[in-house]
């Protein structure tokens, strides 16, 4: 074997996709931290399927052309941190093989290269022991595996079995996942996906299948389509796979050639290219549930104002007060369900004003928001918030009479001295930071560290409130906001407790609705 034609490219970018597509629950269940918000494997396979969408569209001969789309399309679907860098490293490859029909074995060699390059501009702070580390590792043994005598498939086996043993070493360069028992998830998703791309290779040469699982994924989704497809009853099953992928509530049935169904989504434009592929669309009829019309109206008739601001939210009491503080766009998003570049872009497209700041409220979706500010036309620049209590402090900064570069430095100052604390449950017994934590547990998060697990809520946050204090003394006011799983009752009883406990600190009480963890608190 000696190269690689688009035919086989495209081969190779599905096998990819349906790899870790089967497997994304394992790369979830990776996640460190054992709280219920684990989402590498979603996150890259959401990102791989929307540049899978766009080469499915293509009808090419060039590996340059099939390239090019799947950069794009994993450009603009990019999701959570994974997905930015798998994004980059796709646009790597694009820039590797530009002008190129097909991908020879010397290309190759190229291609780790520069899409290793790529990645690493991507991260302001590469940390060893990571995706990055094992693309670094295949990088390096790419140039010392070449010669003008060796077979296609044999290089890339030799190069992937490198990163496989290189994934394997990462808990012995973090701490953080020797301690948890696991190995980098973001690495071992872009293992996963290279073992799809090779078994697609049709090689003599086997790479051991992993254990696959399924996972849903469960999403706010705002608009109810209707259809009846006219299809083949061999692609019948596979637009239903394609169907779980992108939607939720799917009511279906498939008779006489025709399939009729019922769903909801979020992508509705990439539902329908997705049905047209192998099928004719005979009805279908869109139903937007949350229709905001005196708004659209509202940002039709008014001109450019001086700024804008857009915020990822999840949660009805959370929205209620980004609402009142002029927040233009909310994108229902967060942990387990982290937006994408694209539903970033499109936000910032209709955002009517000069200037517009963005809220990722999620260390998960900072560079999704980053890579969104970078490609739009607009002026738009990212308070790297990693809550949304972050975005309330950063926005009583905000001066309408300053330039945008002042109040993104403003903002970023506001937020570096706010402690935040969550309180989340565990999903399995592990140890971190020397923390014995039991599987239901409840997890006291202070600033990202996991300080205390215990069996009961209430000690959980009367802890995790504690420690903040014995480590800050100037603290005087503790904010609680109260999840969507909360009783109002319970959260005010908890306010009496530690008001009781700590006489000197003013505590207050918001209802934030927000899933996941059961509070978050702020402290300053």
């Amino acid at each position: 074997m000696r190269e690689i034609d688009a035919n086989k490219l495209h081969q190779m970018i599905i096998g990819a996709y349906e790899l870790l597509n089967e497997n994304r629950e394992m790369v979830n269940a990776l996640n460190v931290f054992p709280v219920p918000d684990g989402d590498t494997g979603t996150n890259m396979t959401m990102t791989m399927k929307s540049g899978v969408d766009k080469v499915n569209q293509l009808n090419s001969e060039s590996c340059d052309e099939i390239a090019k789309a799947l950069s794009q399309g994993t450009l603009m679907g990019a999701r959570g941190n994974s997905g930015v860098i798998l994004s980059q490293l796709v646009r790597g490859l694009s820039k590797a093989i530009k002008g190129k029909s097909v991908i020879e074995t010397a290309d190759i060699k190229e291609i780790f290269q520069i899409a290793n390059q790529t990645a690493y501009k991507a991260v302001m702070k590469p940390t060893e022991g990571t995706i990055l580390t094992v693309s670094q590792k295949m990088t390096d043994k790419a140039n010392e595996a070449y010669t003008d005598e060796i077979e296609l498939d044999q290089y890339l086996f030799e190069i992937i079995s490198e990163g496989q043993i290189a994934l394997d070493n990462t808990p012995n360069q973090l701490p953080v996942l020797k301690e948890a028992g696991v190995v980098d998830s973001g690495g071992q998703g872009l293992i996963t996906l290279l073992k799809g791309a090779f078994s697609a290779l049709n090689s003599d040469i086997d790479i051991k299948d992993i254990e696959s699982k399924n996972i849903e994924v469960k999403k706010d989704l705002p608009y109810e389509l209707t259809f009846e497809l006219a299809t083949a009853e061999e692609s019948y099953q596979t637009i239903l796979a394609n169907l779980e992928t992108m939607a939720d509530d799917i009511e279906e049935s498939f008779e006489n050639d025709v399939l009729k169904a019922s769903l909801k989504t979020d992508n509705v434009y990439g539902l329908l290219q997705m049905l047209t592929v192998d099928g004719e669309i005979i009805r279908a009829e869109l139903v937007n549930l949350k229709p905001n019309m005196e708004k659209v109206a509202a940002k039709k008739a008014s001109q450019a104002k001086k700024y804008g601001f857009i915020a990822v939210s999840r949660g009805e009491g959370y929205d209620a007060i980004l609402e009142s503080m002029n927040i233009d766009e909310i994108i229902s998003g967060g942990q387990t369900m982290n937006p994408s570049t694209e539903d970033i872009f499109n936000s910032l497209d209709r955002v009517n004003a000069e200037n517009i700041i963005i809220f990722p409220n999620n260390k998960n979706i900072i560079m999704s928001a980053k890579q969104a500010a970078e490609i739009t036309e607009k002026n738009a620049v990212v308070v790297e918030t990693r809550s949304i209590p972050e975005t309330f402090a950063a926005m009583l900064e905000f001066d309408e009479d300053s330039d945008i570069e002042e109040n993104l430095e403003n903002m970023t100052e506001a937020i570096k001295d706010l402690h935040v604390a969550e309180v989340s449950i565990s999903i399995r017994d592990t140890s971190i930071n020397g923390i014995e934590i039991a599987r239901d547990d409840y997890l006291g998060i202070l600033d990202g560290n996991i300080v205390t697990s215990n069996e009961k809520i209430v000690d959980t946050v009367i802890k995790t409130i504690d420690h903040a204090l014995e480590n800050d003394s100037d603290l005087s006011l503790v904010t609680l906001y109260y999840g969507e799983e909360i009783d109002k009752k319970d959260a005010k009883d908890l306010v009496k407790k530690i008001g009781k406990k700590h006489k000197d600190i003013d505590v207050e009480l918001v209802y934030g609705g927000q899933p996941v963890y059961y509070y978050t608190i702020t402290l300053e």
